[in-house]
């Protein structure tokens, strides 16, 4: 409570500050660049070292982010006379950020942002109007960015922010989980509905009732993380709701043939999905510490093989799963793992489970401390190149273990690594310190340009011969989708609706977990009431009319529908 009052605070101080406007930037006459030769990269090399650092918003822990990024950055300042220097925090994103402004202790470039960050620190004439460094210095930048480049102007055709992620990857991220191996065993039968998976994973306990260790097997379980349904841009952290998107939902929200949005809470799929968990919890089939997993304690009980069944990003059973017990087991055989599978409840038109925001995962900003926005500018627009892409994003190159190489201007993959990912023995953790996407700007998040046929997830490159990943992509193929124009709707701090959505996802997250775990129909029936009702009170309807005015807008805009 203190945390929140603390935040609602913050907003108000930025509000009823003085706003000091949008400063008029222009790209400075004096800015000496002399350079000193050029890398194979075609990057010109500057004399004098230029130095970003860069606030990446979000929870991070320290230590692990300079083992993740610290040699990436030697090899910039090697090969490109360029220190770059991450900062993180082991503190709540949005916190830190506000006390960041409201100390005025921000370095020059601030990455991870959201759309309502920009627009706060625009507000407060605290990043720099991009456009003239765009003009001079990022002929890449417009190219890469091609006609998405529209989507990042204000009313005023002006840049304040770039974004990083953006782009398409047709690639799922959620899905239905089932432990592979297990579901052979009891014939594999047919299932394609919520129901019928149910069925089929009571099967699988009724086989394997207890673990080795006598521990009992549970049907479906979650990390804490995923146990409830947020909605598109909700400020809690929670998953995409995979589980809403089986019963045809985008992101907590039903819409109609008119694009008019209709939180979760209020359909009858919002009803029947809470139903579904609830059954599996009365069962006994629920992971009754689903609500209460941190990830560790969550990955151990689906490598004791206490869990047959999940609902949530697919990574998350390759990583608790057969990355475990292929290096625990001596008798592992490939079928000992998890697969991810699509599910679409018997109503719905479409399972909706990986929502894509083609314009941006996040942002960057230059702010108003950068001495040369200039020379900033000109390594954005580096970074966001091909080649400066697959640096980004696969890391260093050229090593024993690299996912890459690159020599004489030419790149290709490392053949070891490639095997590797084919073959599911790739070893993330040992990959880590390549910096793979830990020094993220301005990059894409799909396909890189100069060929498409690779992305900026070098384990995503290959799934065509990387047999169960080839397995998951056929599964989930038509569950993914472009929520663009849902994922780019803002929540400022001094919109009314913020704080509604902020109570509305607050009393979600308290009373859908008492739905579910309710011993009888009438206690059900009470609960699932109740937080209806206290959604309605807390205004879940002029949330609703805001979501859908701004949807309707972007999808205009963008020319979408």
């Amino acid at each position: 409570m203190k945390k929140r009052h603390l935040v609602a605070l913050l907003a108000c101080i930025f509000i009823t500050s003085t706003l000091i406007g949008c400063k008029k930037d222009t790209v400075s006459t004096n800015s000496e660049w002399k350079t000193k030769g050029t890398n194979e990269y075609g990057w010109a090399i500057p004399e004098k070292t230029v130095e970003i650092n860069f606030y990446a918003k979000g929870k991070y822990d320290p230590e692990k982010s300079k083992t993740r990024t610290e040699p990436l950055e030697k090899y910039v300042l090697d090969n490109f006379n360029v220190k770059l220097n991450k900062i993180v925090y082991n503190q709540d994103g949005d916190e830190r950020f506000n006390l960041s402004l409201a100390s005025n202790d921000y370095p020059e470039v601030i990455t991870g942002l959201t759309k309502g960050d920009v627009d706060k620190l625009k507000e407060q004439g605290k990043i720099k109007d991009l456009t003239p460094y765009i003009n001079k210095y990022g002929d890449s930048l417009k190219k890469e960015l091609g006609d998405l480049y529209s989507r990042y102007k204000d009313k005023d055709g002006k840049v304040y922010a770039l974004p990083f992620g953006w782009g398409m990857l047709p690639i799922p991220d959620y899905s239905a989980h089932i432990r592979w191996d297990w579901y052979q065993e009891i014939g594999a039968p047919k299932f394609e509905t919520p129901e019928e998976y149910y069925d089929v994973l009571k099967k699988i306990v009724e086989k394997h009732p207890t673990n080795s260790k006598g521990q009992k097997v549970y049907a479906l379980s979650w990390d804490n993380d995923n146990c409830f349904i947020s909605t598109a841009n909700a400020s809690s952290t929670g998953s995409v709701p995979a589980a809403a998107g089986i019963w045809g939902l985008k992101e907590g929200y039903k819409e109609d043939s008119s694009h008019n949005l209709t939180h979760w809470v209020n359909t009858q799929e919002g009803l029947d999905l809470t139903k579904f968990y609830n059954k599996a919890y009365r069962d006994g089939m629920l992971d009754p510490d689903s609500f209460s997993n941190k990830f560790e304690q969550w990955k151990t009980k689906v490598s004791d093989e206490r869990v047959v069944g999940h609902l949530g990003a697919w990574w998350e059973t390759w990583n608790a799963g057969h990355e475990v017990w292929q290096k625990t087991n001596k008798n592992w055989t490939e079928d000992q793992r998890f697969v991810q599978v699509s599910l679409k409840a018997a109503n719905a038109e479409q399972s909706y489970l990986s929502p894509k925001d083609t314009t941006a995962s996040g942002y960057t900003v230059i702010t108003d401390k950068a001495k040369d926005p200039e020379a900033i500018m000109r390594f954005l627009n580096f970074t966001i190149t091909p080649n400066g892409t697959r640096l980004f994003a696969w890391g260093i190159p050229n090593l024993d273990n690299s996912n890459w190489n690159f020599k004489d201007g030419k790149w290709s993959f490392n053949e070891k690594t490639k095997q590797e990912i084919i073959n599911a023995t790739y070893d993330y953790k040992a990959h880590e310190p390549l910096g793979s996407n830990y020094l993220w700007l301005d990059h894409t998040g799909g396909v890189i340009s100069d060929a498409p046929q690779t992305n900026i997830w070098i384990d995503q490159c290959f799934n065509d011969q990387a047999k169960w990943k080839k397995v998951m992509n056929d599964n989930l193929k038509n569950t993914i989708y472009d929520n663009s124009a849902m994922d780019q709707i803002a929540f400022l701090p001094d919109n009314p609706v913020t704080v509604i959505q902020q109570q509305v996802d607050d009393i979600v997250r308290t009373y859908w977990a008492k739905a579910i775990l309710s011993k009888t129909d009438s206690e059900f029936d009470k609960n699932y009431s109740e937080m209806k009702s206290k959604v309605q009170k807390a205004g879940v309807d002029k949330l609703e009319k805001y979501m859908t005015e701004q949807y309707k807008n972007n999808l205009n805009n963008w020319g979408k529908k």
